[in-house]
């Protein structure tokens, strides 16, 4: 009794499966011999669609599965794909405005008398509006305080110019640092090449860079291209500064102010020329 309460359910299945091979049998010999089983046949037969009906379903769950896999793994796929083509568009997107940018800075160079050294911009000072940064070229090529710094620029006409971009303040054995024309200590002395009228123009706390004439009647309007005059010690003469913005009117009759719109997009300055002048 006692193995037969330990193995009970063990006992049950195998009889189970017993029966339904004694019945499967039958049924069969009964086929082959054309005689009818009656309750035994049915019974099997009722078996034997409800073991095909359950094969088929798992069968096809299976199958199921496998299709969700499969498409779990294409879809893996095709965004590992996606992400390795942005990866290249990316890349080629970097080389052709690289590629734009030497252009434009060989074209600049062609038409350049002074020696230079090429510089990369580093670091930004903890100023606003691009006012201040750091390069990687100093004393050891050559550079030194009051050295100017330009950029190529390419003008709305197509035309590249010398853009300026301000003047190094600080140099070391291997970094310099620069200030632009839009700080607010940075004060420059104009040419509009419109109406030959000179004046000075200057950079302030927000970024924008101003100017008046020394001329008071000096008549300018948006557009006129504005160059360094080269008065003063520090600029040469006909830097592409930027164009007049705007003409402002103010209450003081002596002067004409104007905003200016400058010719280098500090926000995208990477680069540099550092100009070595000789001044004596």
């Amino acid at each position: 009794m006692e193995f037969i309460k330990k193995y009970f359910k063990r006992i049950l299945f195998y009889l189970t499966i017993f029966i339904l091979i004694v019945l499967i049998g039958l049924s069969s010999i009964g086929r082959l011999g054309g005689t009818d089983l009656g309750f035994f046949g049915g019974m099997v037969a009722g078996l034997q669609k409800v073991v095909f009906n359950t094969g088929q379903t798992v069968t096809n769950s299976f199958y199921s599965i496998q299709d969700i896999v499969r498409m779990r793994e294409e879809n893996n796929l095709l965004t590992d794909t996606v992400h390795e083509l942005k990866e290249q568009v990316r890349i080629l997107e970097n080389i052709v405005n690289k590629s734009q940018a030497l252009e434009t800075e060989y074209e600049m160079k062609k038409n350049l008398d002074f020696n230079h050294v090429v510089g990369q911009v580093i670091a930004l000072d903890d100023s606003n509006w691009f006012s201040r940064f750091t390069i990687d070229k100093g004393e050891k090529d050559g550079v030194k305080k009051n050295d100017i710094v330009i950029s190529a620029v390419e003008t709305s006409k197509g035309v590249v110019q010398v853009g300026l971009v301000g003047v190094i303040t600080e140099a070391s054995s291997t970094w310099a640092k620069a200030v632009t024309i839009l700080d607010e200590n940075c004060k420059i002395s104009f040419r509009d090449i419109n109406n030959d009228e000179s004046g000075i123009m200057q950079g302030s706390i927000d970024g924008t860079v101003t100017g008046y004439f020394f001329n008071s009647k000096a008549e300018a309007t948006a557009g006129d291209s504005l160059v360094t005059s080269g008065i003063g010690e520090i600029y040469i003469s006909d830097l592409y500064i930027g164009d007049v913005k705007e003409v402002v009117a103010t209450t003081d009759a002596s002067t004409r102010r104007i905003v200016i719109e400058p010719s280098v997009d500090f926000t995208k300055l990477n680069r540099v020329y550092v100009l070595k002048v000789d001044r004596e």
